[in-house]
């Protein structure tokens, strides 16, 4: 795994705090914090004013960011979920060995109405967590406008 910005083992307390400097300088992230705390982090949540995040109007109010990785078995594990408590509407990546019928990382829709989607999703080459976040990152826009086509 080549390195990232000088990282060259990326542990989870390394990758959560890269990702709450990241949030907390990203417009639109009005709170980002580390659950259930900084000394004990498990993942990095940040409240999202989804207009000035997304640089749009957008018809949900708010929005929550989650990030989450396992480093612990042999190929790193994340869950990135974007989730608007408004609409009860959830998009996120995830790789994980709980659904293994769409390979090592698929991308997860949840409705409103409790239905959920998952799709195959490539895994990356690049797998390092922090390249995989800000991929997932850059491309919430797209994914929530694809939803929202006709």
């Amino acid at each position: 795994m080549p390195p990232i910005f000088g990282v060259w083992n990326p542990t989870e307390p390394k990758l959560l705090r890269r990702v709450h400097d990241r949030l907390s300088d990203t417009a639109g992230c009005t709170s980002v914090r580390y659950v259930p705390s900084r000394l004990d982090a498990n993942e990095v949540v940040a409240e999202i004013d989804p207009s000035v995040f997304l640089g749009r109007s957008y018809p949900a109010p708010e929005a929550r960011l989650r990030v989450e990785f396992d480093l612990s078995g042999d190929r790193p594990h994340y869950w990135i979920q974007w989730w608007e408590p408004t609409t009860g509407r959830s998009i996120g990546r995830h790789a994980d060995d709980t659904e293994p019928e769409f390979g090592p990382a698929h991308f997860q829709v949840e409705y409103g109405d409790g239905t959920t989607d998952r799709r195959v999703v490539s895994y990356p080459a690049d797998d390092h967590p922090y390249r995989v976040f800000e991929y997932c990152l850059s491309s919430i826009d797209d994914e929530l406008r694809a939803l929202d086509r006709p």
